[in-house]
């Protein structure tokens, strides 16, 4: 395992202690996997199946409490992707960025939380909506993809 997959699962377990959490082997487990992905975000059936490689049996179940135990104390968060694809998660000691993926290839960048600040301003001045920006991401298409043919929005058609 490479050193900074340790100092990592490391600092998430220093994170989880002093959040007062117990350390159970089970969220050790998750911990590892989240650690140890090379996907910055990851879905939950990854990190299931490590869980099982790794350690045998877990309930998808206690996985998916785990994670939203570990969200609540801001280590990981949510991103949803819409159209019918599961969530990815992403490991966020300092989460100071937001997402923009690409509905064809995947690709996602990592926009600084500073540059949607107007956009989120905009939303609670005129319609009183305050968001929660870190369990979302910006779909569309990157450069590389263009625009789809077949989508049910093209550019331009708002």
């Amino acid at each position: 395992m490479p050193k900074d997959v340790i100092l990592t699962e490391d600092l998430l377990v220093e994170r989880i202690r002093e959040a007062g959490l117990r350390l159970t082997l089970p969220r050790r487990a998750v911990v590892r996997a989240l650690a140890a992905s090379e996907e910055p975000f990851v879905s939950a059936r990854r990190i299931i199946d490590h869980v099982r490689e790794s350690t045998g049996r877990i309930e998808a179940s206690t996985v998916y409490r785990i994670l939203d135990d570990l969200a609540r104390i801001g280590l990981v968060h949510h991103i949803h992707l819409g159209s019918g694809q599961s969530g990815r998660w992403h490991i966020t000691l300092d989460h100071d960025h937001e997402h923009l993926v690409c509905e064809v290839c995947g690709r996602t960048l990592e926009i600084p939380h500073a540059e949607f600040a107007p956009l989120y301003e905009l939303l609670r001045s005129k319609y009183g909506f305050e968001i929660n920006p870190h369990h979302f991401a910006v779909l569309g298409c990157c450069d590389d993809c263009g625009p789809q043919d077949d989508h049910p929005h093209p550019r331009g058609s708002g």
